[in-house]
């Protein structure tokens, strides 16, 4: 039960990135909430759940607006799933962690998107496009987590200390 509160909290974060997040770019990026989540939960919960709420959130995220079915599904799960393998090895509760994880990883995660283009004979500067949305949204995503990334320790923790009380065998 209390494992739907990530799905649903990812779908809200969808429904807000394309609604109000929008009004807050910064050089035309926007910051990636879902994103953001999805690899703070990665880097404290390991890769395989880093693997189920990477493909929920990219399957739902592709739908709703990208063209190419399964470019972001697939650049996430690589991303998030790299991030849970890691964070074996490191304090996963420091905020300094989460920057730099979500700095590479926004960097790695334009860089598989970007290729994926290429590879769709999409006609753009690629190190330009790097560079410009890349470099940016990584830096802002890495802001972001830097003011957010505790709350998100604080619901990760919520959910895993209160999922005993209502599972099944608790009530009978």
């Amino acid at each position: 039960m209390k494992r739907l509160y990530k799905y649903l909290l990812i779908l809200l974060l969808i429904i807000l990135q394309s609604s109000l997040f929008k009004f807050i770019d910064i050089l035309g990026i926007k910051p990636d909430a879902v994103f953001i989540f999805v690899l703070s939960l990665s880097l404290l919960n390991g890769p395989w759940e880093a693997v189920y709420l990477s493909l929920f959130a990219g399957l739902v995220q592709d739908v709703i607006f990208n063209n190419a079915l399964g470019v972001s599904t697939f650049s996430l799960l690589v991303v998030s799933y790299i991030t849970g393998l890691l964070s074996k090895n490191v304090f996963k509760e420091s905020t300094f962690v989460a920057f730099v994880f979500t700095f590479l990883g926004t960097l790695l995660y334009n860089l598989i998107i970007m290729f994926s283009m290429v590879l769709m004979k999409y006609q753009f500067n690629f190190l330009e496009s790097l560079l410009d949305v890349g470099m940016i949204q990584s830096v802002y995503n890495s802001l972001i987590v830097a003011f957010v990334y505790r709350y998100i320790v604080a619901f990760n923790r919520y959910v895993s200390e209160n999922k005993k009380l209502f599972s099944r065998k608790s009530w009978f």
